[in-house]
């Protein structure tokens, strides 16, 4: 059986902040489709283009699975108080929650500029087919993962079809630092991550995440010790 992809279509931070802010608001799934729909129309001319744009827009922070609600609610409680950068943070977290696609091409893209300055396109292609299989619909997406990473000055484009990671984001915020390392837990479906590894997870490439033990604290994460030194977490 073939891989779901879905992520076909550029998507940009000002519509992922337009629905983020308006799902409070309108609780009408007719009525926020249209809302976004009139949105979409200043940035995408054809209907069908905009019909997968706004499905991916849905996906991720309205029509999500039961499992993550709580996690998208508390994502909108801290996103009406969150900094621009903030705020992609909770895209990105979602983003991985909604399309294991954009989570797998942001993992290859981590495991990349692990080991080297700059990814090509070609690269990730490559990698992307050899999980999800010689598709057209493939190639379409991964274009549309780095368009949309490259719009939200994730990465930066040089000569050749070659990306560099811009400024890695320095998450502050304990709350978000929680928040982000739950979804880490999830999408990656690892019972537990060692708390000095969490920094070099490659789904999360784009930023600084520095974490403490105390910041962890609380009713969702599990803290346990390992051997000397070892402090692992986990979800509860």
């Amino acid at each position: 059986m073939k891989k779901a992809v879905g992520f076909d279509q550029k998507i940009q931070l000002h519509q992922l902040d337009f629905i983020a802010n308006e799902i409070h608001r309108i609780s009408s799934r007719d009525a926020l489709y249209q809302l976004v729909d009139e949105r979409l129309m200043a940035d995408i001319g054809g209907a069908k283009s905009r019909v997968n744009a706004r499905t991916i827009l849905f996906k991720i922070w309205f029509l999500v699975s039961d499992e993550h609600i709580e996690l998208r609610d508390r994502a909108l409680d801290m996103f009406q108080r969150a900094t621009t950068e903030e705020k992609l943070v909770f895209h990105w977290g979602m983003s991985l929650l909604a399309y294991p696609f954009f989570k797998d091409t942001a993992e290859q893209l981590g495991y990349l500029f692990h080991l080297q300055d700059e990814v090509t396109s070609e690269q990730i292609g490559r990698k992307m087919k050899g999980l999800y299989g010689e598709r057209r619909r493939v190639e379409v997406s991964v274009n549309a993962v780095l368009s949309s990473l490259r719009s939200w000055g994730v990465l930066e484009m040089g000569k050749r079809n070659t990306h560099t990671i811009a400024a890695k984001i320095d998450i502050l915020s304990a709350e978000i630092k929680k928040w982000l390392v739950q979804v880490l837990l999830i999408v990656t479906d690892k019972a537990v991550i060692e708390l000095n590894h969490i920094a070099g997870e490659p789904c999360v490439f784009p930023f600084k995440l520095s974490v403490l033990e105390s910041e962890l604290l609380g009713n969702e994460l599990e803290i346990t010790r390992q051997g000397v030194g070892r402090l692992m977490v986990g979800l509860k």
